[in-house]
């Protein structure tokens, strides 16, 4: 393992530079054929300009064989940048597709089985919908989960609401759910907690907007008389592939608002995106702006 260790390095992609990342490709390999090097979370990739990302370009146009760099890279990556397509051209570029439903569902409880865990069909469904569909993310979760529920073989709602720590996408359920009640302190206050986590404005514009599209579906199905159970079938399918849970929490959201009114908080969401990308209103303003607004009822 020490020997395995000299010839590893991670490298933080956030706040590193070309010559950094360089600098450790250069490095020969010690007692080995060859030298790892994982590169997390390159700015560059993420659609964000770097300033020396032409010298890591070039530079891979001639890396040394015995030295295997990996980007790793967590969400969608930029395609159209130049450093991916220099990627693509001297290695290899995998996608890994995040699972979905019902693959999602029995890869968790097998794995809660591992810890030595049951779930039923119902927490399942829960613990799902709070933490979304990141491996890394369910794994840790579930770690956590079997560390400090002790002896108990079943996992209960009372432990997922006690340990688990909810993903933006459930926290941004709960932030529709006051925007519908037109409860804007708390509102405002769930859209804090959320900036404050890190999390992007356009990401969390772009997850406002998906669950204003899902209650638009599920208020035109709701209108020509279809069931709960028969709009989960419905979206279950391509190409939608929406979680039963989600399409309850559609369905029970929706309605609050009148098919107007979404239409009306769709294009707030458009508007937001937009002036903020043009420079008309600041990032965190802007999205305060858009939460005042959909609290408004018309």
């Amino acid at each position: 393992p020490k020997l395995r260790d000299l010839n590893y390095q991670m490298i933080d992609g956030t706040e590193t530079s070309a010559d950094a990342i360089i600098a450790a490709c250069e490095t020969l390999p010690f007692l080995s054929d060859r030298r790892l090097i994982v590169v997390k979370d390159y700015v560059g990739l993420g659609g964000q300009k770097s300033g020396d990302e032409e010298t890591l370009k070039k530079y891979l146009d001639r890396i040394a064989d015995d030295t295997c760099l990996v980007f790793y890279h967590r969400g969608a990556a930029d395609k159209t940048r130049k450093i991916y397509k220099a990627i693509k051209k001297n290695g290899e570029t995998v996608e890994f597709v995040r699972l979905k439903n019902p693959e999602l569902s029995r890869w968790t409880a097998k794995t809660f089985r591992k810890y030595g865990k049951e779930i039923s069909g119902r927490e399942l469904n829960y613990f799902l919908t709070q933490v979304g569909n990141n491996l890394e993310d369910i794994s840790n979760e579930i770690r956590k989960l079997a560390s400090y529920t002790g002896s108990s073989d079943c996992i209960t709602m009372e432990e997922i609401d006690k340990l688990v720590t909810p993903s933006p996408e459930y926290t941004v359920f709960q932030l529709v759910d006051a925007i519908s009640s037109r409860q804007r302190a708390k509102a405002l206050k769930l859209l804090e907690v959320l900036l404050d986590s890190g999390q992007s404005v356009f990401g969390l514009i772009s997850l406002i907007a998906r669950q204003i599209k899902i209650m638009l579906l599920c208020k035109d199905y709701t209108e020509k008389g279809y069931s709960l159970r028969a709009v989960q079938k419905e979206l279950r399918a391509n190409p939608f592939k929406l979680h039963p849970y989600s399409v309850k929490k559609g369905m029970d959201q929706s309605q609050n608002f009148t098919m107007v009114q979404l239409r009306r908080d769709l294009d707030i969401c458009l508007e937001a995106d937009y002036g903020i990308k043009n420079g008309r209103v600041k990032e965190r303003l802007g999205v305060e702006m858009l939460v005042i607004k959909m609290c408004v009822s018309e």
